[in-house]
């Protein structure tokens, strides 16, 4: 039986007064990969611990959902007591994960103030591009900061053989880079989660595990760096191993290419496809809402994921078997035309879930 790795990642900032005297703002990429034996056995250790969590910090989790996963997102919205119920979660269950394996980017922008991109492009079509550098602020935010979980999947794929271990990661994308293709060549097996930390038990254990560690840098007044990462994490032991991502990985990790990673043919199945129907209806707005929070919930229970539908290129990725959700008349007159001509969604009534506090606001 292969071990699971469940990946997420999120920015890392911290507001830092320069050698000037003026303000700055300190940025890097923090993903963390939990590893685990068993995804089933874990998934019931997860809900044990998150239970106890709650009842430790004499907090009522019904009151906050009662969800088959938390992230850290519920935790911060709902309750005040969340970095309790974080520090007891992990008391509870750093017993049960094999390994924690971390990783932030390092880069020195005096060294390194651009990176050139496009490169294989450029050479291809014998063309001369108009902007072939970004500095590294803008390829954080555009390319490493969106591709993390995959770039750590990457990074990890050196240690291990493709039999054993699963990647489960957190919903990414990236335009073509070497470490995407090094990484589909080796033939590992990964899924991706949109959601990953609201659906997925070790996704959701790194999401928190990221809020962990950023607490308790803050609280010892330390920066994100190899030799403060595991005295923060001293439950953990020497599980805990640390990756940086230097100067050195950044030929690894820029675009080659325009062309965007083929990330999605590995979403994970069954998939319930989110049909807006109107086009005025805000993704944000809604993707914030309790009704949609209980959606990926119900699709947790079956033991699937949430996806908002684009036309452009998520019919490619149906299988029978995945939901058409909608909100209305037309996103339900959208799902019976794909159906008339072969893909048969299972049609699912979103107002079945909506909360009693959106329904207040009708």
């Amino acid at each position: 039986m292969s071990s699971i790795i469940g990946i997420d990642s999120r920015s890392f900032l911290r507001q830092v007064r320069k050698k000037d005297g003026t303000e700055g703002k300190f940025q890097s990429e923090l993903g963390i990969a939990i590893k685990v034996k068993d995804y089933a056995d874990y998934c019931d250790k997860y809900k044990q611990a998150i239970d106890l969590a709650f009842s430790s910090a004499e907090v009522d989790i019904t009151k906050y959902g009662d969800y088959s996963c938390y992230c850290t997102h519920d935790l911060k919205k709902t309750c005040d007591k969340y970095n309790l119920i974080i520090e007891n979660f992990f008391n509870n269950i750093a017993n049960e994960i094999e390994k924690v394996h971390i990783f932030y980017t390092l880069f020195s922008q005096s060294r390194i103030p651009r990176v050139k991109v496009f490169g294989r492009k450029s050479k291809n079509e014998q063309i001369k591009l108009s902007s072939p550098y970004r500095t590294y602020p803008e390829l954080l935010t555009e390319q490493i900061g969106p591709f993390f979980p995959l770039i750590c999947a990457w990074r990890l794929s050196n240690y291990f053989q493709p039999h054993t271990v699963q990647f489960h990661l957190d919903s990414c994308e990236g335009l073509v880079c070497e470490a995407y293709e090094e990484f589909i060549e080796k033939n590992f097996s990964f899924s991706v989660y949109p959601g990953g930390d609201c659906s997925n038990p070790v996704i959701a254990t790194a999401d928190l595990l990221i809020e962990h560690l950023d607490t308790r840098l803050r609280r010892r007044n330390a920066f994100l760096l190899f030799d403060n990462i595991r005295p923060a994490l001293n439950e953990f032991g020497d599980k805990v191993l640390v990756y940086p991502i230097l100067g050195k990985h950044l030929p690894k990790i820029t675009p080659l290419d325009s062309k965007p990673a083929d990330i999605f043919h590995k979403i994970h199945h069954p998939v319930f496809w989110v049909f807006k129907g109107e086009d005025l209806l805000n993704s944000e707005t809604m993707k914030n809402s309790e009704s949609f929070r209980n959606l990926r919930d119900y699709a947790a229970l079956k033991f699937g994921v949430v996806k908002l539908f684009d036309k452009n290129r998520d019919i490619e990725l149906f299988k029978q078997g995945d939901y058409g959700v909608y909100l209305n008349t037309r996103g339900l007159e959208i799902i019976q035309s794909y159906k008339k001509i072969g893909k048969c969604f299972k049609p699912f009534d979103m107002t079945t879930l909506v909360s009693e506090k959106d329904k207040k606001m009708d």
